[in-house]
């Protein structure tokens, strides 16, 4: 079989690259993981940003882009059908050294991701007023989530497609430069979060508006990247950017489920931040903060669930099956490392944690017993993110659907709605719902992960 080393120059980098189908495990599993956590480290600080200057305008403005943000959850799950079926299909092609095939499937990505979302933002446009109305809302929070919206829901198809030029430079095993995209973007974010809500006195729509921005930029560089030549591979002649039905429909049958798990979970997520809403003004706020700080643990999951992932899809088209089990064992224990240090530091620092995004004395102390929750929580989620890149970057994307539909609707949920309803406990009882149902996903997805069923999976 030809090395990757002698691909000819159309695929050739700037740089000497690292071939993630040989060498020692681990320092690919490093190689692939760090540029992809420490980019979706970069995309936490988004949403941290942005809560940061929301909650300068208001406890209310925090808590419409809690709500808005469980809806913008459920409309991200036709994104996460096609970034799967692409993640298998790139990562997989690339490790058979089918370099026209992994372009194509590049191509139809794109085309795919715009088309989703132009229908996704339709939808979200429709049904975003009544739907906040159901979730328990104030008039006040209603009306600021509904700004937010109006801006937002315009631009999903920039951060649909942005997310397309990340998972194709990691499938072709070049994280480093899909990292460095996401640092430009939030970098602008940052930047221009400020000047858009309190320079343009623009208020929460500001907020919305530097998200959109961001996003176009990361599209804009992504696409400037896979065509320069500075990439694994080459995807110049965007005239060939045309729809490809066989191809199209291949990433949706493999990313199907991944949309199904995407959207137990967003509606779960929906309906729990609809329950916390019951608990009034100060709780939801409180829990949007907790949620975005717990993001800082989950990127260590997300970002070698990424690198693992690539790495998988790649070793299984070389036919290296072994390698491909031990990148995720070892990016499993890597995670829990790292997820439980950062947990460590939550618990121990909640108080000023919550305090830098909180000027609500009622605010910090509810956030301060979360965030503790959350700091066990997160090194769950981490784990059982980190271990479902076999399944994804196999395409044995089933197992992961089955285990949401069985925890998030047959565990979690109705454990809240126990301690809700039956015990009648306060927004802790809740908390412990939500330990007790991600201790369990972890340990069916570990269980799932160990047949090795996945290993066999052909796409």
């Amino acid at each position: 079989m030809e090395e990757l080393d002698t691909i000819p120059s159309e695929v050739a980098d700037v740089r000497p690259r690292v071939d993630i189908t040989r060498g020692n495990v681990l320092r690919n599993v490093l190689y692939m993981g760090i540029p992809s956590m420490i980019g979706f480290g970069a995309m936490t600080i988004y949403s941290l940003t942005d809560i940061f200057w929301v909650a300068r305008l208001g406890t209310a403005h925090v808590a419409a882009l809690t709500l808005f943000g469980a809806i913008a959850w459920v409309l991200g799950s036709a994104n996460q059908i096609v970034g799967t079926g692409s993640v298998a299909l790139v990562s997989r092609r690339f490790g058979e050294r089918d370099v026209e095939a992994t372009r194509d499937v590049i191509r139809q990505t794109f085309l795919l991701k715009v088309g989703m979302a132009v229908v996704m933002g339709a939808v979200g446009l429709a049904v975003v007023a009544p739907v906040l109305r159901l979730m328990n809302a104030s008039a006040e929070t209603q009306g600021l989530a509904l700004e937010y919206a109006g801006i937002y829901l315009y631009g999903l198809p920039f951060m649909f497609a942005s997310y397309t030029g990340y998972t194709a430079l990691r499938g072709v095993g070049d994280a480093p430069k899909a990292m460095y995209v996401m640092l430009l973007s939030t970098a602008l974010n940052v930047g221009l979060d400020p000047l858009f809500i309190f320079g343009f006195g623009m208020g929460i729509r500001g907020a919305a508006l530097a998200t959109v921005v961001s996003a176009a930029v990361a599209v804009a560089a992504g696409l400037w990247l896979l065509s320069s030549g500075r990439a694994n591979i080459t995807v110049r002649g965007w005239t060939h950017f045309r729809p490809r039905l066989c191809v199209m429909l291949e990433v949706l049958r493999i990313g199907a489920p991944a949309g199904i798990n995407g959207l137990l979970r967003s509606m779960s997520h929906w309906l729990v931040a609809t329950l916390i809403a019951g608990f009034g003004t100060v709780v939801v706020a409180a829990y949007g903060i907790a949620v975005r700080v717990m993001d800082l643990g989950i990127l260590f999951g997300v970002g070698l669930e990424l690198g693992s992932s690539a790495i998988v899809g790649q070793n299984l088209g070389a036919k290296q099956k072994d390698r491909a089990y031990d990148a995720v064992v070892k990016a499993t224990l890597l995670v829990l490392v790292l997820a439980g240090a950062l947990g460590a530091v939550e618990f121990a620092f909640a108080r000023g944690i919550v305090g830098a995004f909180a000027k609500d004395g009622a605010v910090v102390e509810v956030g301060i017993v979360l965030l503790r929750f959350f700091a066990v929580i997160q090194v769950f989620i981490a784990m059982h993110i980190v271990l479902g890149s076999a399944f994804w970057g196999s395409g044995d994307t089933w197992p992961p659907t089955v285990i949401a539909a069985v925890v998030e609707w047959g565990v979690q949920i109705p454990l809240i709605l126990a301690a809700i309803h039956v015990l009648r406990t306060s927004e802790t009882g809740v908390w412990w719902a939500m330990v007790i149902a991600t201790g369990i996903e972890v340990l069916l997805t570990y269980l799932w992960f160990r047949r090795g069923k996945w290993m066999h999976r052909v796409v």
